[in-house]
């Protein structure tokens, strides 16, 4: 038997962010990883041919310049980094037009106003009251503990504050199409959000201004996603803590009604004086605690969970040279973009590829974005080379065959999507596409557990699972009714990579714990108009 303070179950991102917090604070923890490999959804590896690296599931690190973990943790310390790049994010039409948004928001509006004059003004407005002027409440939101609908609104009040909470209320296409008038613009918002793998249903609206807030912030982590999880092991280790690789949890061990330990499944047993903290989502963590541990209603909720209706299907390409698109024409820069949308022209359109999509079918029209990550940075590729993905959405089971049927379309869809990438960027001929790679829906839960059905957000985001219902009422504080255990995976609040899990759960440990924070909290959510 092995003692440390606090054990962290899986060494995804959110969990080694919570191990490394307490490390730091002082505290002998332990993370334990099934796979070989640390980081979750953090993976950047060959798949095309040697030296091309491809991020295979993280890519877009929405909002991470100002997230407060990669200042307290110190992570460039440790070898971590991200490029901001100039022109962030942009979408390309068949008729060769193009939308893309800058860092500078004069020139996204001019980029707009091409489309709509009316939306140029709008948006404009939007950016200076969520990326500027609420941003700071913005980011409260997303790294505190959600308050139910009464709380929000005792704390967010004036006109700027309840319309900020009447989102909530709507579906995502009711608050772009409340907001924007014209319909390529219209669609470029709803990619955006969509690319995230939210859905079009009651309660998504409060995605919007939070899309709005970070759509020029948009990072590419230098040297692939991998070295997240890298850095912050090196924190861990350099602060006295451990990280086990290769080795399974099998259960959770409850003693009057206090997490105490966990065992192995060659079973070793490791106790946890202070916590145990569950990187992993929350259905394992009932597993694993068994079903007399929680009270009925969370068995139910977790039994039941709803892991989303739609996934990716990835294209990567090693390439001579990065896609060149048509509309470069129409302006240049959406070749110097990051994050480039394309495969959707209208919202009946993009209803249309969902409507395939949630009956199983491959879409007749792919769409999605991707990135020529080694535009931004040349270590993705070898000299002079290049890599590209694009995220095309999907089933994870298809209506003929289920999720195994995956595997024999594999060429019939690198084909299918290549064909369709070469309507937008003809360059890339036979002769420019050195190697081609397909991550489909079903390789997502064989390499990584916790992305059940490919789920790469911990579970859909649906109205019952949104807020305080993320994943229960009595666990949406991530603490559960076993004291000293915790949740601090992406099936709670925050998700993303923007970390907001793993922040969370370290200040609710400290709080408990009686462990003096070395950092500065961000504060609870308040707006008073």
């Amino acid at each position: 038997m092995s003692t440390v303070d606090g054990i962290v179950i899986g060494g995804g991102h959110n969990g080694l962010i919570c191990a490394a917090y307490m490390a730091r604070a002082g505290l002998h923890v332990a993370v334990i990883e099934r796979n070989p490999e640390l980081g979750g959804g953090c993976t950047t590896e060959e798949v095309t041919l040697p030296g091309f690296r491809h991020n295979l599931h993280s890519n877009f690190y929405v909002g991470c310049a100002d997230a407060p973990l990669f200042r307290d943790l110190e992570l460039d310390r440790y070898g971590f980094s991200l490029i901001l790049p100039p022109v962030q994010r942009g979408i390309t039409f068949r008729d060769h037009t193009c939308l893309v948004v800058h860092r500078d928001p004069k020139k996204t509006a001019a980029s707009i106003a091409r489309f709509s004059e009316g939306d140029a003004e709008t948006y404009r407005k939007l950016y200076d009251r969520y990326a500027v002027r609420m941003r700071p409440l913005l980011l409260s939101l997303m790294y505190s503990p959600p308050l139910p609908s009464d709380g929000l609104k005792a704390r967010i009040r004036g006109p700027e504050g309840e319309e900020l909470l009447a989102y909530a209320s709507l579906t995502m296409n009711e608050a772009i199409e409340k907001t924007f008038e014209n319909d390529k613009v219209r669609s470029f918002i709803k990619m955006v959000i969509h690319s995230a793998t939210v859905e079009n249903v009651p309660g998504t609206g409060v995605f919007f201004p939070m899309a709005i807030s970070g759509l020029a912030m948009t990072a590419l982590p230098v040297g692939g996603s991998v070295q997240l999880p890298r850095a912050l092991t090196r924190s861990i280790e350099a602060n006295g803590g451990e990280v086990l690789r290769g080795r399974t949890v099998t259960k959770i061990e409850v003693s009057s009604g206090e997490a105490r330990a966990v065992v192995l499944e060659d079973g070793e047993r490791w106790e946890a004086r202070k916590f145990i903290a569950g990187g992993i989502d929350a259905p394992q963590i009932l597993r694993l605690l068994g079903e007399e541990a929680l009270p009925e209603t969370v068995v139910r909720k977790l039994q039941g969970w709803n892991w989303g209706a739609h996934t990716l299907c990835t294209l990567h390409l090693a390439l001579n040279e990065p896609p060149r698109y048509l509309s470069s024409s129409f302006d240049p820069d959406i070749d110097r973009t990051y994050d480039v949308h394309f495969g959707a022209e209208s919202g009946e359109e993009i209803t249309e590829n969902f409507n395939e999509v949630h009956r199983g079918e491959f879409p007749s029209r792919p769409m999605g974005n991707g990135a020529c990550n080694s535009r931004f940075d040349p270590t993705y590729a070898p000299h002079g080379k290049h890599t590209a993905f694009w995220w095309v959405w999907a089933r994870h089971d298809l209506k003929a065959g289920g999720a195994a049927a995956w595997d024999a379309m594999r060429e019939e869809a690198a084909r299918r999507l290549l064909e369709a990438w070469r309507g937008y960027a003809p360059n890339l001929t036979d002769d420019n596409v050195l190697k081609t790679y397909v991550y489909t829906p079903f390789d997502i839960p064989r390499r990584n557990l916790n992305m059940v059905r490919g789920s790469q957000r911990g579970g859909g985001y649906t109205s019952d699972q949104i807020g305080v219902n993320r994943p229960h009422p009595l666990l949406s504080g991530f603490r559960t009714p076993v004291r000293g255990l915790f949740l601090c995976s992406s099936s709670c609040h925050g998700g993303g990579l923007n970390g907001g899990p793993g922040y969370i759960a370290a200040n609710v440990i400290a709080e408990d714990l009686g462990v003096r924070p070395f950092w500065e909290k961000i504060p609870s959510p308040e707006w008073k108009g």
